[in-house]
């Protein structure tokens, strides 16, 4: 029996689920079905296709077109999405607070509902039909009204904000944008006003300089691409404040006919122009505006319209000059009698290739590019200059090309003098016509002295190129330790002392040295050549190393303090006086042998006893009548 019972129930149980499963399968709960009882009209805002509003004064046509709703009636104008969107919504969602069943309306006045002749009456045209709603009078309580549906019998009581939903006002339900378009889809625009100006946006290929948009009226000129972005963007961002009037003889009331701007946006070959008018009499935070093609008259505000006032110079592109980095594979820098040029190489290293061939700065020819790319006109001073010498371009004091792959040139830019008034300076692009006005700054950071670009690294060579070491020092010191240095690199690769003869060499003080010499980096190069080098403790320096590499000897100078922790200090190959940091130095102080001391005692000593010494140590045997004669040992 108890088996039996269990049987039963597991049936139950099962059922139940499936019961449960497939409630939520159609997706409909017992609480959504509840909902959905209460609703007053039964459709799906996404299913409507068109809306009609029968009121007592007007009529008002709603339809969908694709993704956008018009209105159709009383004026054919755009939609407010959002409006039309929050509409249908309230209205799928509106619930009846109670029903008038057929039966409890049986020999009820039906007049007494007002749906014989109702306020309202509100068509929805969805795929799957239409279905109409009357609104009738108001319930004696005056918080709610009658409403029915059209083939029911039943009458519903419904809150009142439902007829007020209905009663929405057409310009509420109007789009306020004034202009319909994305900034990104447009290709050209044209602002009339007391100077016009017309932008046209070029295909997004070729140099830098030549993407984007342009000024193709009243000059040809590079347009500042956020600028017009902004404009763009202002543009279709453009609110409608308040609707005005539909009946075009209303645009000679509003000044209109005659307006004091017209700006007009194409996006492909359809353009659309909105005419700007004069302020509002009453309110001069308003002006009126229309779009040339329409009845609407509206009003926006004055400050937006204002924008809108702009003149060729107002969108041009300040910079001079316009290139990606990237691209440039080399530089030439001409000024007097000085010639400067730079050449990338396919690893993106910088290299100097005249007046010179050394390494450049990486950092600081970055830096020159980043001044050039940002060099901002601060004055537009001629669009057409057919007399270059009155700006001192006929023969421009400096000349910068920047080139590309090849023998294609980038940009160049020729650099002319200074105004009346010395506080710009001419500069022009050899491809165009316009000259610019630039700080006068420019000659202070252009430079074609090949000391500012090269290499900060004083030394073109490898620890292990250097054969020879000859390290010079100042007067003989009390201690006694030697002047002067010399050691090779032996067959062998291993470093030996030539002088001085006796000593212990230290080879990590050699190996330090080594790598401080190749890897000296100046601070600041000074000058070129060799002569007159007093001003620096040159002429008398207080260290002189000279390596020897590739048969070929150059030498180090130290001089006296510069200051700052700086020291003045010179190089023979190719012959520079440079500033170096005192710090980065430590090593080339270093004695790099230490001298032996040798006692007496130790002179003295069996031979058996001398011969267990380091072979670098030198024996002096005094004489036993010459105590004070200073005998050497090893020095730990």
């Amino acid at each position: 029996m108890k088996s039996r019972t269990t049987y039963i129930l597991l049936i139950l149980a099962v059922l139940a689920g499936i019961f449960v499963w497939w409630d939520s399968k159609k997706g409909t709960t017992t609480e959504e079905s509840q909902a959905k009882r209460m609703r007053l009209l039964d459709f799906k805002s996404a299913d409507v296709t068109q809306v009609k509003l029968v009121r007592s004064n007007q009529t008002v046509v709603l339809k969908k077109a694709g993704d956008r709703w018009e209105i159709k009636q009383p004026i054919a104008v755009r939609a407010s999405d959002s409006a039309v969107t929050s509409l249908l919504g309230d209205l799928e969602f509106a619930e009846r607070d109670r029903t008038l069943t057929g039966k409890e309306l049986k020999g009820a006045n039906m007049a007494g509902f007002g749906l014989n002749a109702p306020q309202l009456r509100a068509t929805l045209q969805t795929k799957n039909g239409a279905v109409t709603v009357l609104v009738g009078h108001e319930t004696p309580t005056k918080d709610a009204v009658y409403a029915q549906i059209v083939g029911q019998k039943s009458i519903a009581v419904t809150a009142k904000s439902f007829a007020d939903k209905l009663e929405t006002k057409l310009n509420d339900l109007r789009d306020r944008a004034v202009l319909d378009f994305l900034p990104v889809t447009a290709t050209r625009m044209e602002i009339k006003g007391e100077r016009s100006v017309e932008l046209t946006k070029t295909v997004a290929i070729g140099p830098e300089s030549l993407r984007g948009w342009a000024i193709s009226r009243p000059i040809a000129a590079r347009a500042d691409q956020h600028k017009v972005s902004e404009l763009l963007g202002e543009l279709s961002s453009l609110r409608v404040t308040d609707f005005v009037s539909e009946d075009p003889k209303d645009v000679h009331t509003c000044q209109l006919d005659e307006p004091v701007r017209e700006v007009t946006v194409w996006t492909g070959d359809n353009g659309t122009t909105l005419l700007i008018g004069r302020p509002v009499t009453n309110d001069a935070a308003l002006v009126y505006a229309k779009l040339k093609n329409a009845d609407s008259i509206f009003t926006i505000p004055a400050d937006s319209a204002q924008k809108f006032a702009v003149q060729a110079n107002d969108l041009r592109d300040a910079r001079v000059l316009v290139f990606a980095e990237p691209d440039v594979r080399g530089i030439e820098l001409l000024r007097g009698a000085d010639k400067l040029q730079l050449a990338r190489d396919t690893n993106n290293v910088w290299k100097l290739t005249a007046p010179v061939a050394l390494g450049a700065d990486d950092e600081r020819v970055t830096a020159l590019l980043t001044k050039l790319k940002d060099l901002t006109a601060t004055q537009f001073v001629a669009d057409v200059a057919t007399d270059l010498d009155k700006f001192g371009l006929a023969a421009p004091m400096a000349t910068v090309t920047l080139r590309g792959i090849g023998t294609n040139i980038l940009a160049q830019l020729l650099i002319g003098s200074l105004d009346a008034t010395n506080a710009i300076r001419n500069v022009k692009r050899a491809d165009e016509p316009f000259i610019y006005g630039v700080d006068t700054n420019i000659i202070n950071w252009l430079t074609a002295n090949s000391l500012e670009l090269r290499t900060r690294r004083v030394a073109e060579l490898e620890p292990d190129q250097i054969t020879k070491l000859v390290i010079e020092k100042g007067p003989a010191e009390t201690n006694q330790l030697p002047n002067q240095t010399v050691i090779e690199r032996g067959a062998d690769n291993n470093w030996k002392m030539v002088e001085p003869t006796a000593g212990v060499l230290d080879l990590d003080d050699v190996k330090n040295l080594l790598d401080g010499l190749c890897q000296l980096r100046a601070n600041e190069f000074i000058r070129e050549g060799l002569d007159n080098l007093a001003e620096y403790g040159l002429n008398k320096p207080e260290l002189n190393i000279t390596a020897t590499a590739g048969g070929k000897a150059f030498t180090l100078q130290l001089g006296k303090a510069r200051g700052g922790g700086e020291q003045y200090a010179s190089w023979s190959d190719p012959a520079l006086v440079f500033a170096v940091e005192t710090r980065s130095i430590g090593s080339f102080q270093k004695h790099l042998v230490a001298v032996p001391l040798i006692s007496s005692t130790v002179s003295n000593q069996p031979n058996s006893e001398q011969s267990q010494l380091p072979a670098t140590v030198t024996r002096t045997n005094q004489p036993s009548s010459s105590p004070t004669a200073p005998a050497t040992s090893p020095n730990p």
